[in-house]
């Protein structure tokens, strides 16, 4: 399921033995390494002074993203030249055992799990060792209720007559792992579905809760709620769409009868919020910070969610960020996460969904701690057009849209874990000013760099996770190219959207080139 890519890690240091033989020695080995590495340059001649050198001597794995089942088992194939001996440092509750002789390592993950990094050290007959970080994720992005990877979440997918194995199987291939479930619709037959392919899905009981809320003695929403919660695909239940905060009683009396009837933590009630760009009458209040407060303590919410589409034809729209601060403000004050959308279908005067779009909207949410990223609309509805899955005169086809997610999907998957349940410490501004986010200075910056610019408009994301530190860098705009220029004091890694961790030296200025939305990640501890 996931692309077949390369990690490569480089860290060496070689002692140049002071005798002759051991000259001798060290030249033939650095041969030997130039060859690998197709490269030549010239041996000193004997007598001359040399000094001590960096020299590469790295992992291949065959595989970027290794993922593994909670209580289960993943083999990982790798590749080193002449070393003496492996080891695998692995995080309590894992184990990992290796088979030397067919260069295997196998990774044995506890239950519940959440995704690792493993440090693999060879040492070479000579002495020299080299250490890669080796990500593990786990597959399921929920593990008893503890979240284990940013998810993809269809929003609008299937009706009876498509709520087929082919579809299911399709929204899994996209790299979907979450999907909107009408409980209108054949809804357990979806659940069952969900659950074959590894999918979890929030069911949409809107109409069910507003007949309770007019009519306590309905019993829809009872019958409901009595199946579903104990169904292992289930997520969560959706009663509203962008309400006012003059609903705030009907919310509260829907959201308490349903965490009456499933008091299980892990299917919260889903209340998706406006975006800032909704007028006053739509909000309810005169601003939009009150408005997501309001909301969260009132209604005493469990998560954030809300949607803009901001990518219109020529230019994003400025207020997203100002509904990206404001969720983002109102989340950490309460400690719960929060969800964002993303627009992948053709839509009034707004961009069509491209990958470079797609990218600019996902990798946006991601900076500012979004934990879900919802795809709207996976299936054509009436006012749009161009989705992922197409629905026209009976006939089901996947578009350019859909390719368009699923590339995304992939890339969002292989830096995961670097966004899963992460601190976002900071959120900064490069080349852009705006009255929601402060520029990115040097004070942000940690130790190991000596500089970070841009070249366009650009956000920056400093991020705490698991003991580690990165810094994120997303290109501001979708439909232009751009140069992210890092200038080190010390070493940091590398990660692309592919999952490869590249090690970059200190003293020198590195450059990188950044597709339309796209986004560079360096690990600096």
């Amino acid at each position: 399921m996931y692309r077949k890519l390369i990690i490569l890690m480089f860290a060496a240091l070689m002692t140049v033995c002071c005798d002759e033989a051991g000259k001798l020695q060290v030249d033939e080995l650095q041969r030997e390494l130039d060859a690998l590495k197709g490269e030549t340059r010239d041996v000193p001649e004997a007598g001359e002074a040399t000094q001590p050198e960096d020299v590469p001597y790295g992992f291949t794995f065959d595989r970027a993203r290794y993922g593994v089942d909670a209580g289960g088992s993943v083999t990982i194939g790798y590749s080193i030249p002449e070393a003496a001996s492996i080891e695998v440092s692995v995080p309590e509750g894992w184990s990992a055992t290796l088979d030397a002789a067919a260069s295997e390592i196998e990774i044995t993950a506890p239950d519940p799990a959440s995704p690792v990094e493993m440090i693999v050290t060879a040492t070479a007959a000579d002495g020299r060792s080299t250490s890669a970080i080796l990500p593990v994720m786990v597959r399921d992005p929920y593990t008893d209720a503890t979240r284990t990877d940013v998810a993809a979440m269809a929003y609008f997918c299937f009706y009876r007559e498509i709520a087929t194995d082919y579809h299911f199987g399709k929204m899994a291939e996209c790299g979907m792992n979450m999907l909107t479930i009408e409980a209108s619709d054949n809804w357990l037959d979806q659940l069952n579905l969900a659950q074959k392919y590894g999918l979890k899905g929030v069911l949409f009981v809107n109409g069910a809760a507003g007949d309770y809320y007019r009519n306590p003695s309905d019993t829809k929403l009872t019958s409901i709620i009595e199946v579903a919660k104990n169904h292992p695909a289930l997520a969560g239940y959706q009663i509203f769409d962008e309400p006012s905060t003059e609903k705030i009683d009907q919310i509260k009396f829907e959201k308490d009868r349903i965490e009456e009837l499933d008091p299980n933590p892990t299917h919260p009630v889903y209340v998706n919020m406006h975006p800032s760009s909704a007028s006053r009458y739509s909000l309810g209040v005169d601003d939009y910070f009150e408005y997501v407060e309001t909301l969260v303590t009132e209604c005493d919410l469990k998560f954030i969610t809300f949607d803009q589409y901001p990518v219109f034809q020529g230019y994003v729209d400025p207020t997203w960020i100002r509904s990206l601060a404001a969720v983002r403000a109102s989340a950490l004050r309460h400690n719960i996460p929060f969800w964002a959308f993303t627009l992948c279908c053709r839509e009034q005067n707004r961009e069509d969904p491209t990958l470079e779009n797609i990218r600019l909207q996902c990798n946006t949410n991601l900076l500012f701690g979004a934990q879900v990223n919802q795809f709207f609309v996976y299936r054509n509805t009436s006012g749009t057009n161009l989705a992922p899955l197409l629905i026209k005169d009976g006939t089901a086809t996947y578009t350019e849209a859909y390719d368009a997610c699923k590339a995304y999907c992939t890339e969002m998957h292989n830096f995961g874990f670097v966004f899963a349940q992460s601190n976002i410490k900071a959120v900064r501004n490069i080349n852009v000013v705006n009255n929601w986010l402060e520029h990115l200075g040097s004070s942000d910056l940690p130790s190991q760099v000596k500089s970070l610019v841009t070249t366009r408009e650009a956000l920056a994301s400093i991020i705490e996770n698991n003991g580690n530190e990165y810094i994120a860098v997303a290109n501001g705009l979708w439909n232009m190219s751009q140069t992210v220029s890092i200038e080190l004091n010390d070493m940091v890694y590398m990660l692309d959207h592919d999952g490869v961790f590249t090690e970059l030296e200190p003293g020198q200025k590195h450059d990188i080139e950044l597709e339309g939305g796209d986004m560079v990640v360096f690990k600096v501890k």
